[in-house]
């Protein structure tokens, strides 16, 4: 039986990350930490995203196609499992207010701390693009809300911190600021969730916010550029 309810331990964060970063993998796919970024965008939907609706972006983040080469069902079974127990907990840290991302520490010359929030903000984007439909008024009536993602997770973004002055001050204030904006988000979507709620009971059903945008889409902020490539999921490096 898979134990859904339980974090994952130390040992096993680095076994899922050992799986994720090796050839069994298809080019395309997540490590950990973009991993944990497009969990957040999923779980902050307050549309219902089932996991066989996400889980093949996991594997492949460009086309949703390819997947995992498993050595057999065991190990499928063993991975497929982690994931789904860190998704639960991605669930009770943003359901509690408790979220902390999940990024790469980089080591620095002066023994200051500083993390690598890009491929973190990268996945996070990633879920928004696909599943656009819930988060389209935000982009264009809240950017604010996702202001950390968008720095940090997109070509725009790269650039604007590129001409701040100070790229590496103003990338740890982003990062620094993810774990209030995914409160300010889950706050925002509150709403929505509960109208959501009503209506799988019995009361008036929601519906559609704004039209569906696809990931080819022209980016709704007003750039020209795809979505994908602007407010989607690419990055400047």
């Amino acid at each position: 039986m898979l134990l859904t309810d339980q974090s994952l331990s130390e040992a096993e964060l680095d076994d899922l990350d050992a799986f994720l970063m090796s050839d069994a993998m298809p080019e395309g796919g997540m490590d950990i930490s973009t991993l944990d970024g497009f969990l957040a965008a999923v779980v902050l939907n307050p549309d219902i995203v089932l996991p066989s609706q996400w889980l093949p972006w996991a594997w492949d983040m460009e086309d949703a196609e390819d997947e995992p080469v498993f050595k057999n069902a065991e190990e499928a079974e063993r991975i497929t499992g982690l994931i789904m127990r860190h998704y639960n907990m991605v669930i009770q840290g943003i359901r509690h207010g408790t979220f902390d991302p999940l990024l790469f520490e980089l080591r620095q010359d002066d023994g200051s701390e500083f993390f690598d929030a890009e491929g973190w903000c990268e996945g996070f984007m990633l879920g928004v693009s696909v599943f656009i439909d819930a988060w389209r008024p935000v982009l264009e009536q809240h950017m604010e809300l996702v202001a950390p993602m968008v720095l940090l997770g997109t070509d725009r973004g790269w650039k604007m911190l590129e001409e701040s002055g100070n790229n590496k001050e103003a990338t740890r204030q982003a990062y620094e600021s993810i774990p209030a904006a995914v409160i300010a988000i889950s706050e925002h979507f509150r709403p929505q969730r509960e109208a959501m709620g009503r209506s799988r009971t019995g009361a008036a059903p929601t519906t559609r916010s704004a039209p569906k945008v696809g990931r080819n889409d022209p980016c709704s902020c007003g750039s020209g550029k795809k979505y994908k490539k602007c407010c989607g999921i690419e990055t400047l490096h």
